[in-house]
């Protein structure tokens, strides 16, 4: 399998992407089907979403941050922000100066989204494309995603603990919710729970072998919303 490795900033770099003109760059969509994006340095005050519209595989805007460092295999989108430079900016998000990065990806294509290093200040529209898993490590914090339908069992991993976590699906979707190391408010649809020590396992209709979002939180988690809309 070929990999390209890029630097958007980067004068005399040729590469499979091109200037968008808002700040970023982007990668031509070349009919995949099933894509993972993975992001190595955890992300604070961003956004991802898919765009019913979009005609790239990926469009990235950076802002007013330093461009990332981009691998595009066959299979993969790996995202990274050098550690000199994603300390400092996480460190300006934190103290409240926007970055404002936006990620935008192609709707024919199935995502799976592998985040490591953390949320915070974060968004995902996922809603007009499809989904196939979603792996995060080193905890969340003030989160929002809005799902699709699943197309099937749908795994979404979480460790490193959540605080002021939403994950919102369309109505007729089920869920299977498995949480350890406590929770500390948890509304679940109509249901809502305060303090529950140790571990957790609760659902909402999810039948067994029809398609559902099955969520695992290691860590524990505070002000978890898993609701349908």
């Amino acid at each position: 399998m070929t990999t390209q490795e890029f630097h958007a900033s980067h004068p005399f770099r040729t590469a499979p992407y091109r200037d968008t003109g808002i700040d970023g760059f982007t990668v031509p969509y070349a009919g995949q089907t099933r894509m993972r994006l993975t992001i190595t340095s955890g992300m604070a005050d961003a956004r991802i979403r898919i765009d019913p519209e979009a005609t790239d595989l990926i469009a990235i805007d950076c802002g007013d941050g330093m461009p990332p460092r981009l691998r595009v295999s066959a299979s993969e989108l790996r995202v990274s922000w050098p550690a000199t430079t994603i300390g400092s900016w996480l460190r300006s998000a934190f103290a409240g100066e926007s970055r404002d990065i936006e990620i935008v990806l192609h709707p024919a294509v199935e995502w799976t989204l592998q985040i490591r290093g953390g949320l915070s200040h974060f968004e995902a529209d996922l809603t007009s494309g499809k989904l196939a898993r979603v792996e995060i490590s080193g905890g969340v914090s003030d989160a929002r995603f809005d799902l699709p339908a699943p197309g099937g069992i749908v795994p979404i991993r979480i460790s490193g603990g959540a605080s002021d976590l939403a994950l919102r699906r369309p109505a007729e979707s089920g869920v299977v919710v498995a949480v350890s190391g406590g929770i500390a408010g948890l509304r679940l649809d109509d249901q809502a729970f305060g303090a529950i020590g140790g571990g957790a396992r609760l659902a909402t209709g999810a039948i067994h072998g029809e398609p559902h979002y099955s969520l695992e939180l290691s860590g524990g988690a505070s002000a978890l919303h898993v609701v349908s809309q």
